[in-house]
């Protein structure tokens, strides 16, 4: 039997405090995580391997959300990545509004850990990593929100 891989998660956010905790909250829920501290930090990462879903900050340094969706979208090795885009809740209307796929989830900050979690886990379904800690072993979080 091949041995479970869990599936891998890539955080791109700017703020290194809210990175490490985002990366603590979803290790602890069964991913593997990896962070990028701006957009030519994750453009690299993302050209090195492809993880199953990305968690990407709008306002990121050096390059910016927008930046790594528009060359998500020509890399053809990226087809079908899905992203979870992330912003605060007053950004730029305009590209908020616009985006497309690779995007699956807006979600504007503050946003509440519950969400998260659930957006990721719609983004990266897989039966197995869902039946190996079920559904409820994380217990409510809702009341939480971060960003």
């Amino acid at each position: 039997m091949v041995p479970y891989m869990k599936p891998t998660l890539l955080i791109a956010e700017g703020d290194p405090e809210f990175s490490e905790f985002l990366q603590h909250f979803l290790s602890e829920r069964g991913y593997d995580v990896q962070a990028a501290s701006d957009g030519l930090d994750c453009l690299a990462k993302l050209r090195r391997a492809t993880p199953a879903a990305v968690v990407l900050d709008l306002e990121l340094l050096w390059g910016g959300g927008d930046g790594v969706l528009s060359w998500l979208r020509e890399e053809r090795t990226a087809t079908g990545l899905p992203v979870i885009l992330t912003a605060m809740a007053g950004a730029n209307r305009d590209a908020i509004e616009n985006v497309g796929p690779p995007v699956v989830r807006f979600l504007a900050k503050p946003f509440s850990l519950t969400t998260l979690l659930e957006s990721v886990r719609a983004a990266v379904p897989d039966r197995r990593y869902q039946g190996q800690l079920g559904w409820n072993s994380v217990g409510p979080c809702s009341e939480i929100y971060i960003g």
